[in-house]
């Protein structure tokens, strides 16, 4: 089978496309054929830093990805046979981008409903569990104003569906070039910087985006708002700014999935490549301004959603 590699730390220009022997099923094993997978950031940062995540990747080669969805075509004598020719999201952090994995982590594998796409399901890795995060720490806290860069990505387009009941004031900032395609997902008013309207009250900064720039010109106008990023680890022109990242609940999983299954919960996709142009799916995501999910599928072709 065909597998995606991480060969060095050059970047993106390390991933090389090999041969390598299909898992055999375990007793305790769950083989799935793997049909789409998402492009996140995650992935490309850890192919130049093996520091850049929380999980270390510095074991090298590696098979990159973290999850996908697939079809169950092998369940081993101990795990659950009803699971045999099911669609499921999984998560594998150990590397997914293979025309097959192997797990024998039950909890992380999560059978879809036929009302969900491949690509919808696929887009929920990484994407709306980082959003309920930050969407929590919002409801929890006494500010009055909540300003979000990069509000037009794809977590901060969950992030502002989550918020849609939130009695705060939320402020998205959206530069001009992504003004029109935000405006396709959401009604909300949208501000750059230098329009941001006068504030009373406390405010927090929710970082998206990962920009210094943006940050330091918002910290002129908010002085004293505490900043909150799932981008910067550390910085030190900024003070006062805290990173977070996603603790894996997989209740929050099937209340994701439900919910796009019932329309609740809109999953923002830009396009698919094929798994043999993986790179150029990267520069893509990496390069561009967010459009939705880039995806990378294994048995369909090439395909821009909007």
């Amino acid at each position: 089978m065909k597998s995606i590699l991480q060969t060095n730390f050059s970047g993106i220009e390390s991933l090389v496309m090999k041969e390598v022997k299909k898992p055999e099923v375990t007793p305790d094993g769950i083989l799935i054929r793997m049909t789409t997978l998402p492009v996140v950031p995650s992935d490309w940062k850890r192919e130049y830093n093996s520091n850049a995540t929380a999980e270390l990747a510095d074991n090298l080669p590696r098979t990159i990805g973290i999850g996908g969805v697939g079809l169950v075509v092998g369940v081993g004598a101990n795990q659950d046979h009803k699971l045999l020719n099911q669609r499921v999201l999984v998560m594998h952090p150990q590397g997914s981008y293979s025309e097959y994995i192997l797990t024998t982590e039950r909890q992380f594998i999560f059978p879809l409903p036929s009302s969900i796409s491949d690509e919808q399901a696929a887009a929920l890795t990484a994407g709306p569990g980082t959003a309920l995060l930050l969407s929590h720490i919002i409801n929890d806290s006494d500010a009055d104003n909540i300003v979000v860069t990069g509000a037009n990505s794809v977590i901060g387009l969950f992030l502002l569906q989550q918020l849609k009941h939130s009695q705060k004031r939320i402020l998205p900032i959206v530069s001009p070039v992504s003004q029109s395609y935000f405006n396709k997902y959401q009604k909300k008013a949208s501000y750059q910087v230098d329009n941001l309207p006068q504030l009373n009250g406390s405010s927090l900064i929710f970082d998206l985006a990962g920009s210094t720039e943006l940050l330091l010109e918002l910290r002129k106008q908010l002085p004293t708002s505490p900043i909150t990023s799932i981008v910067i680890t550390k910085n030190s022109e900024i003070m006062d700014l805290t990173f977070v990242h996603e603790e894996f609940d997989a209740d929050n999983y099937r209340k994701f999935i439900q919910q796009v299954a019932d329309g609740e919960l809109i999953v923002p996709l830009d396009r698919s490549f094929t798994f043999d142009h993986v790179k150029e799916a990267q520069y893509y995501a990496k390069e561009s301004h967010s459009r939705g999910r880039v995806l990378i599928t294994l048995n369909k072709e090439e395909t821009i959603y909007d």
